[in-house]
């Protein structure tokens, strides 16, 4: 793998600087340095891409450090923000785009191809259908909002003769927000952010672990995953205990082709996602792509059940 650094760089928002005055009491350079990054998504950066020094930068881990560079007073009134991270890149990757998933910036749109559903019994989309009583009914955009998330898994869905991988998250220790996607592990990703001010407040260091979910064990090196039980393979569990994390869901967005659930407390935040520019591992038994099908529609598959039991 060859490594690189990227460097995207910016004006403050006139925005940001709005807000910050429209205050009663006027908002510090640290508040300023802190919305910068939670709304960085929203500024529009312009990114240049350099060879980095040689060290041995992790494929899924990442130190990110924002710079504000502004006057040295604590109220100031202008300001330029560097935003910087290295990152490991495969050979035929884009290392600004990379940067971009990394750090959650809007990246240009990618329509992937679709599969077409055939005419086997067997082939069934990329879907399940969920039965029984568990089942409340489909799930609204803003009901996860400010809802505390105590649990996550990717194992849900049982036929009778195993289970068939689908994803489900715990709302307050009671619902289950449910995406019936076959195999899910192999197509959401999870981003691990926790955030450090430095003492003077003119930057910041971040923390990024981003993985896929799980994969199977013949694309382990190319998808280093949070969670590997396959049996005679080294373990990796290293998926959170939401209980004892105690985020609180904070955005939720759903396209026809993936979705955002991000999950925060205090420095440390959680995102689920996926989407066409997310990197896929192909199926392993049939080495095809992982697409969906024809139309199919992600947001429109989410679903509200009173528990994790799920028969399909």
């Amino acid at each position: 793998m060859s490594t690189y650094r990227v460097i995207f760089e910016a004006s403050v928002p006139d925005w940001i600087l709005d807000r910050a005055e429209a205050e009663t009491e006027p908002r510090t350079r640290s508040w300023l340095l802190s919305q910068s990054w939670y709304d960085r998504r929203r500024i529009e950066w312009h990114g240049r891409v350099t060879l980095a020094p040689p060290h041995d930068q992790s494929p899924t881990r990442h130190a990110v450090r924002l710079d504000l560079d502004c006057p040295r007073t604590m109220r100031p009134r202008c300001g330029s923000l560097t935003l910087a991270v290295d990152v490991a890149i495969r050979q035929g990757e884009d290392p600004l785009g990379k940067a971009r998933r990394v750090l959650d910036l809007p990246v240009r749109a990618v329509s992937a191809p679709h599969a077409t559903l055939s005419p086997e019994p067997l082939d069934r989309g990329s879907f399940c259908r969920v039965r029984g009583q568990s089942v409340i009914g489909p799930m609204t955009p803003e009901w996860p909002i400010d809802r505390t998330l105590t649990a996550y898994s990717h194992n849900l869905g049982s036929y009778g003769q195993g289970g068939v991988g689908l994803s489900g998250w715990q709302c307050n220790g009671g619902s289950w927000i449910v995406l019936p996607l076959r195999g899910s592990d192999g197509w959401i990703w999870l981003t691990r952010e926790e955030i450090a001010p430095a003492p003077d407040f003119y930057s910041l260091n971040a923390d990024i672990d981003q993985r896929i979910i799980g994969v199977h064990p013949d694309q382990l090196a190319d998808f280093p995953p949070w969670e590997h039980r396959y049996a005679g393979h080294a373990q990796i569990l290293d998926l959170p205990d939401f209980v004892v994390e105690r985020a609180t869901i904070a955005r939720f967005d759903a396209t026809a082709s993936g979705f955002v659930l991000e999950a925060a407390n205090g420095l440390i935040r959680w995102r689920f996602a996926m989407d066409d520019h997310l990197p896929r591992p192909i199926w392993a038994g049939s080495r095809e792509p992982r697409d969906l099908y024809e139309g199919e529609s992600v947001a429109d598959a989410f679903l509200l059940t009173h528990d994790c039991y799920l028969e399909v």
